[in-house]
């Protein structure tokens, strides 16, 4: 930590500024004094060496999505500013907190721009970081990181090819657990009774499974399940399961929209609902709804109604998917005590895959900003340990009116229970948006160990990795076929994966075949394959 610090002051002289004297002004005072006494160094050297020479007042305007403007966010601010003033470098800095919930933050972005409002550090969540390097936003921060060790040694170095375009690095990423693993929970009453739990482990958790074994075993358990417990007690779809909530479609690279590339070896792009896959699933799924194995009104029906919580009803779904990380009784555990009533958790895969993409975004520069050294240096702060009190109280706001500390690790939130508060609370920010998840206190919605679990998960090298990171896609030649495929497929998705379609699933399947074909499906292809292509070969 204290080598950190010393990095910090590093490079805020590599920057130019005078950062000699870190201490408070009585601090200093009281050094000049002893050592005018001592008569070992002459007060007007002593003073002369720690005097900061004062600067001009600098605000940065930082905009970033959450949950809007709330009731305690300008008392915040202002606590906030008070406590940045006594880091180096940033002792003549003020931030102002522009801060848009998910609907209104593209669209604020974009009117600011064209305002030319200003905008010193803009938040990536809810934008397309290639579109806004495209349009010269954001400057290359490669300079500026080649001088600050502390900041660039934060995060792995795949983290900063998911902020990077050709070679240069635009934004730093807010840095949080890589990968999820996915795993199926059933009640554990069910199983006992109607399943075996080896056999599921044995399928499942090597990861080697594929959708006709997946079908086949989950259709045998709920077969026996409504033999013994009755008709209305159903599966998850497995065409929902395996595309739509992408659990059983094994792991893959998103490129954009439903376009995708399967990780295990492929090189080639592929709509996901058109994967061969994804037909056996619809298949599948057809013939459980033809045997009555899913419900009867599945295409309109809401599945949080049927499944997780209300998986033990007497009109239920008797499986289901979830994202976590750690082991499967973890897992099990936190859901139960969720749920109210004890689950299995089977894990699907032996490992956890990191992706090409990075939905937790990250903090970027503009090319308006004047004072760009204080910009980076406030995202350090947000992103190294030397800023942990900085970080958490813009993230859970003031101690004793938002939470109680009750050590140096734990906290309680007085306004929520969860891991983040919504827009009903009078102030809360989400941690992954704001900076670096591992400096975070853990509240009451926390585990411990998640931490640690997640930097496993992000660094050890039996996890796998895409081949597509630092990967950009670029859209403009394909706009118009792009919303045209997304329409077909919204149209015909849910009928298809759920099963909905039944024993017309296939002539279903080639009119939604055809439909994407006159939309401009092959254009797509060919143009999003040249982009992969030529990146893979660079």
């Amino acid at each position: 930590m204290k080598t950190r610090k010393l990095i910090a002051l590093g490079l805020a002289a590599a920057l130019g500024l005078s950062v000699v004297a870190c201490g408070n002004a009585e601090t200093q005072g009281s050094a000049a004094k002893e050592s005018e006494q001592s008569g070992t160094v002459e007060s007007s050297a002593v003073q002369s060496s720690v005097v900061e020479e004062a600067k001009d007042p600098v605000t940065l305007e930082w905009w970033y999505r959450g949950n809007g403007p709330q009731q305690d966010t300008e008392a915040v601010e202002e606590a906030f500013n008070e406590l940045l003033k006594t880091y180096p470098g940033m002792e003549h800095v003020t931030v102002n907190l522009n801060v848009y919930d998910s609907a209104n933050y593209a669209q604020a972005v974009t009117l600011a721009k064209s305002a030319n409002q200003q905008i010193d550090i803009l938040n990536t969540v809810g934008l397309t970081l290639a579109t806004e390097v495209e349009e010269g936003t954001y400057i290359a921060l490669d300079d500026y990181l080649a001088e600050n060790e502390a900041l660039y040694n934060e995060l792995p170095d795949w983290l900063w090819e998911l902020g990077s375009i050709d070679g240069s690095v635009y934004i730093v990423p807010n840095y949080q657990r890589a990968a999820n693993q996915h795993y199926m929970l059933v009640p554990k009453a069910y199983m006992d009774k109607y399943g075996d739990l080896a056999k599921f482990k044995e399928v499942f958790n090597d990861g080697e499974w594929n959708i006709e074994e997946a079908g086949a075993l989950l259709e045998e358990f709920v077969v026996a399940v409504q033999a013994g417990e009755g008709a209305t007690h159903y599966l998850t779809p497995l065409g929902y399961c395996a595309i739509d909530a992408d659990f059983l479609q094994k792991r893959n690279d998103s490129i954009v929209g439903s376009y995708y590339i399967k990780h295990e070896g492929s090189e080639t792009v592929e709509h996901k609902y058109l994967t061969d896959a994804a037909v056996k699933a619809y298949e599948i799924s057809a013939e459980w709804y033809e045997k009555g194995l899913i419900h009867p009104d599945i295409v309109g029906l809401k599945f949080n109604d049927f499944y997780k919580q209300n998986m033990m009803n007497d009109i239920s779904f008797v499986n289901c998917f979830v994202n976590g990380a750690g082991t499967e009784e973890a897992i099990a555990a936190n859901y139960s005590k969720q749920y109210g009533f004890d689950v299995y958790a089977i894990a699907l895969y032996s490992n956890y895959y990191i992706g090409n993409t990075w939905g937790a975004g990250g903090n970027g520069v503009t090319a308006k900003c004047e004072n760009p050294e204080e910009a980076v240096r406030l995202i350090e702060l947000m992103t190294t340990e030397e800023g942990v009190e900085l970080y958490n109280m813009i993230v859970y706001g003031l101690e004793g009116k938002h939470y109680e500390k009750l050590d140096d690790t734990h906290i309680k939130t007085l306004e929520y229970d969860g891991t983040q508060g919504g827009a009903s609370t009078t102030y809360a920010a989400m941690k992954w948006i704001m900076g670096n998840t591992f400096h975070a206190y853990l509240n009451q919605g926390c585990v411990d160990g998640e931490n640690e679990i997640a930097l496993d998960i992000n660094t050890n090298p039996d996890n796998a990795r895409s081949d597509l990171m630092g990967f950009i896609v670029k859209t403009d030649k394909i706009t118009t076929q792009l919303e045209q495929v997304t329409a077909v497929t919204k149209e015909y998705a849910a009928t298809l994966y759920t099963g909905g379609a039944g024993s017309d699933w296939k002539t279903y399947y080639d009119e939604f075949v055809a439909k994407l074909n006159s939309a401009g499906h092959q254009e797509i292809l060919d143009e999003l394959q040249s982009q992969v292509d030529a990146h893979l070969t660079k």
